[in-house]
């Protein structure tokens, strides 16, 4: 019977014999569709005229078809079988249901083998197929060949087989263009095409007739034509009545005209080739394929058979055994002649082949899922680009305390990356601050970015140096750590990491370990230059204190690999500066600044060590130099300023020098104007205008908000006018910035003194002596804690060390630099503190509480108010040896007479005191007793070693007599506290001379 898909319109040609009682279900090849043909629907639905008119009637009894020569037979064919007479097609009845594929609901339910026998209903047996061929042609073709035949070519005649009737001899039609995709799909049967035949050719089998309908396969020359829904016939072209099925308007013939057509062909007849006995499988088992609708998408190897009665509707095509092929439970297709034996035998080779490739379609399943795909999935994993590693927890807790600093951030990560390495090139203190600020710019736009990291340690550790708070010191210490695990030991973050280290280069193993991670980067030979010049400026620095020979060769090898490179200049010269050797390290200074006149870090190292070593008139030459070479030069001007009112005293010529560069502050840049703010409100509050210091530093914080220097002056005059809230508010703005930790420590312990938290005061100043051994202020302030909670007797324990001073200089309170952006006076640290510890006193004989009052006035700078209370000490108790020494010491600062007896008085009361001592040994120096004053000042470091100015001033006596053993008394001064300035400044004085 004749079908036609319902979705592409292709017609197709099916056994009625595959068809089952119940339906069975057909796919299209060409599109795939699914849908259900029944026997009495489908023929209803193919045959059923329009709607009123009556369908032509059969005719009973069609003209023979023209003899044909006899099909050639082949060895193994069987027996001949009983000739198949045609008789006349019966007229179809109507159909139950309008709809050709309406009923899906009857098919048989689908499920696991055994629940539903597919073959249940295979149509008439055998026997009944063989007694003799209906009227339509197409109604009992067997199931095709995988395989055609050739062709038959014109010869003699050949024995007529009974029954069997031979088409004339016909041309092929021409072949049309190869096709790929028609090859893969198969080729529709020509018969199909809905125009007139092609004419016939000499030598091949003529086209079919319209209608006609094969099941072999279609040759792969013979593209499959596929009807659109536009193409399609309203009128029999032979006959001009209007076509009503689908079927018929697809081929564009009436049923009528075709059976007519079919009983009286004009080139061709169809002709059923008697059942031929196909060869036995092979051993390997024979393969059997399913066509969905109809075989339409082979073509036949040369050496096969081929019949040559073959219709030259599929000329490609061998006609198998009548008996029908059973049907798979998944589609309706026949099986295709492939099976070896007799046809009891096929239909077994046709369920073994079915179950073949069954197993073969799960191993290849198999396969597939378990080996192919995760191996094409490994693959691809393999060829995608590996995931951006985590960011770790270290830098996602920097980055996100930076956030607050950095609210309004513009650019990019690259951009603020080079801006802060064009920064570090600069080589100056303030280019470190910015470039400090610009990589945590970077981290923040790509926390992944280790360059960043490496920037911002190398500008933390290069910028703050020792004064690097811990925090900070501990935070780029895990930065460190953790870009190291994200990149590995790269040359910049060995080079960071080893110069973070010579920032804490006074803690226990970290000179050894700079020396390690820079000795770790000469050993990688792809670093670059600039990196090997960096390790061996590292090499250098941790060699000064052990060897300055080795520490100058590997300065000399930094300069070789990288001769732009400023500092090492710079720390050639600091060597020779923390070695006493000011003329070299000066002479190295000047050689810089000939080479480069604008080298403003060489300039300002030049003017420090001036002023550190008592020279402030040449530090202030070098400035006024720079003012005439460079007029406007604002950093020249400003460098002016603070030199007036931190090293000359000047407070008021400063303030109005400052004053008029805050009139151009608009002219400058943001940082450079705040700057000078702040220096104008640190030299205001040194003048005592602690009004003007507030407006000045409020003008400051105004341009720059995050502006350590203009916070640290607020906040010193919020300490002295003892706002506790305002001092708090502004104590955040510097902390971790004033680079010098255990200073940081003794302001935050004012605070919490300030608020009446004792406890929180004397643990921030513990912590300050243990970062700073050096720091009396720190351990004058526990006792002033300690005093303001009436803890009388633990006052008395903390202040009596501080008193005899064998711990610390009592001519230092503590260290700080000559010049700095955090300007402090000497005594700020105590302001504010009065009268605390007196308060102890509440008795007129109580003399004790006064003492120790005395000994906070001396070192807060007033020693007329400390000569007063020692007085009432001496009157009331005279054998108070710390009271004596300490007014011979003021004695001493006023140039009194009374310096002498005072400190004699000292030492015969407490011979054992080291202050006592020392305060002899002093006067008797003022006195020109050069040998009494030595006896003294060494009977003072026999109990003091550690008394800086005992050391000092007994160089000071050998200068003369004994230079060499004065230097070596002073360098190792200078070793052991570089920023005690009276040593420095004898030391120059040694090197002036020669």
């Amino acid at each position: 019977m004749r079908i036609v898909c319902q979705k592409c319109a292709a017609a197709y040609a099916i056994d009625d014999r595959l068809i089952t009682t119940k339906g069975v279900r057909a796919q299209c090849p060409r599109c795939r569709h699914l849908q259900l043909v029944k026997r009495e629907a489908s023929a209803a639905s193919v045959t059923a005229p329009p709607e009123g008119a009556v369908p032509p009637a059969a005719e009973p009894n069609p003209p023979a078809a023209a003899p044909a020569p006899p099909v050639a037979r082949e060895p193994r064919s069987n027996p001949a079988a009983a000739p198949v007479a045609a008789k006349p097609r019966e007229a179809p009845k109507a159909a139950a249901k309008s709809d050709l594929f309406g009923d899906f609901g009857e098919m048989p339910e689908l499920g696991p083998p055994g629940s539903v026998d597919p073959f249940a209903d295979l149509g008439p047996p055998a026997a009944q197929v063989s007694r003799g061929l209906p009227a339509d042609p197409f109604a009992n073709l067997g199931p095709s060949s995988p395989r055609a035949a050739p062709a038959a070519k014109p010869g003699p005649p050949v024995p007529d087989a009974p029954g069997v009737a031979a088409p004339a001899p016909a041309a092929a039609p021409s072949a049309p263009p190869e096709d790929p995709l028609l090859d893969f799909l198969g080729p529709a049967p020509g018969g199909l095409e809905p125009e007139a035949p092609l004419a016939p050719t000499p030598g091949r089998a003529s086209s079919p007739p319209a209608g006609a309908v094969s099941l072999g396969r279609m040759s792969a020359r013979a593209p499959a034509p596929v009807v659109p829904k536009k193409e399609m016939h309203t009128n029999c072209r032979s006959c001009g009545k209007d076509l009503t099925d689908p079927f018929d308007q697809a081929l564009g013939t009436c049923e009528a005209c075709k059976q007519r057509e079919s009983a009286f062909p004009r080139e061709s007849s169809v002709v059923v080739a008697p059942e031929v006995a196909a060869p036995p499988p092979s051993d390997s088992g024979g393969l059997v394929e399913l066509p969905m609708m109809s075989g339409l998408d082979g073509t036949a190897s040369e050496d096969e058979p081929r019949f040559e009665g073959a219709t030259a509707l599929a000329p490609d095509s061998r006609v198998s055994s009548v008996k029908p092929a059973r049907t798979s439970h998944i589609t309706a297709a026949p099986v295709r002649s492939a099976q070896r034996g007799g046809s009891g035998g096929g239909s077994r080779a046709g369920v073994f082949g079915l179950v073949a490739l069954a197993v073969l379609g799960a191993g290849g399943a198999g396969y597939y899922f378990l080996v192919h795909k995760p191996q094409q999935e490994q693959l691809a994993r393999a060829a995608q680009p590996p995931a951006p590693a985590a960011v770790p927890p270290e830098v996602l807790t920097a980055v996100g305390r930076w956030k607050l600093q950095f609210l309004e951030l513009e650019g990019t990560s690259a951009e603020h990356l080079a801006t802060g390495q064009k920064q570090l090139e600069l080589d100056q203190r303030i280019a470190y601050t910015e470039a400090e600020e610009s990589f945590q710019q970077a981290l923040l736009l790509d926390p992944r970015s280790t360059d960043a990291i490496a920037g911002y340690v190398q500008a933390l550790a290069l910028g703050r140096g020792p004064g690097m708070d811990d925090n900070s010191f501990q935070e780029a210490r895990d930065l460190i750590q953790a870009a190291t695990g994200m990149a590995g030991e790269t040359p910049a973050l060995l080079v960071a990491h080893a110069n973070l280290l010579l920032a804490r280069a006074r803690q226990s193993g970290n000179l050894e370990e700079a020396a390690r991670l820079a000795t770790e980067v000469l050993s990688q030979p792809k670093a670059a230059d600039a990196y090997k010049a960096e390790a061996h400026l590292v090499l250098g620095r941790s060699q000064v204190a052990t060897s300055r020979e080795l520490a100058n060769q590997e300065f000399d090898a930094a300069r070789k690999l990288a001769p732009k490179l400023q500092r090492v200049d710079y720390y050639s010269a600091l060597a020779h500066e923390q070695a006493g050797q000011y003329g070299l390290a000066l002479k190295q200074l000047r050689q810089r600044m000939e080479l480069d006149p604008q080298d403003w870090n060489s300039l300002e190292a030049t003017a420090r060590i001036y002023v550190e070593v008592g020279e402030t008139a040449r530090a202030r030459k070098l400035y006024e130099d720079r003012l005439k070479a460079k007029a406007g030069d604002v950093r020249a001007s400003l460098a002016l300023a603070v030199l007036r009112y931190q090293a000359e005293g000047n407070a008021r010529e400063a303030v109005r020098a400052l004053k008029e560069l805050t009139k151009n502050a608009s002219r400058y840049g943001p940082r450079d104007a705040s700057e000078i703010f702040s220096h104008l409100a640190a030299a205001e509050r040194t003048a005592g205008n602690d009004t003007g210091a507030a407006t000045a530093a409020a003008a400051a914080l105004k341009v720059v908000p995050a502006m350590p220097e203009a916070h640290l002056q607020w906040f010193l005059v919020a300490l002295a006018q003892k706002d506790a809230a305002l001092a708090r508010e502004h104590l955040k703005g510097f902390q971790g910035r004033l680079q010098d930790a255990a200073l940081e420590k003794v302001l935050e312990g004012r605070v919490h003194l300030l608020e009446g938290d004792v406890a929180g005061a004397q643990e921030r100043f513990q912590q300050a002596v243990r970062l700073d051994d050096r720091r009396m202020d720190a351990k004058l302030l526990e006792g002033v804690a300690a005093a303001s909670a009436k803890k009388r007797d633990e006052v008395f324990r903390l202040f009596y060390p501080v008193l005899e001073a064998r711990e610390w200089d009592p001519l230092r309170l503590a260290p700080r630099p000559a010049l700095s952006r955090f300007w402090l006076r000497p005594g700020d640290t105590l302001v504010g503190v009065e009268n605390v510890v007196k308060s102890l006193s509440d008795r007129p004989e109580d003399v004790q509480p006064l003492l120790y009052e005395a000994l906070v006035r001396f070192h807060q700078g007033d020693r007329q108010t400390a000569e007063r209370l020692l007085h009432t000490v001496v009157d009331v108790n005279e054998n108070s040896g710390g009271a004596q020494a300490y007014r011979a010491l003021i004695a001493l600062d006023t140039k009194g007479p009374q310096a002498r007896s005072l400190a004699e008085r000292a030492v015969r009361v407490e011979r054992g005191l080291p202050v006592a001592r020392l305060s002899l040994g002093l006067a008797q120096a003022a006195d020109r007793d050069v040998a009494g004053a030595m006896r003294s000042l060494r009977s003072a470091l026999d109990v003091a070693p550690k008394m800086l100015s005992a050391q000092t001033k007994l160089a000071e006596l050998l200068m003369t007599s004994k230079p060499q053993e004065a230097r070596a008394v002073l360098e190792k001064v200078v070793g052991l506290d570089p920023s005690y300035f009276p040593a420095k400044t004898l030391l120059f004085k040694l090197d002036e001379r020669g």
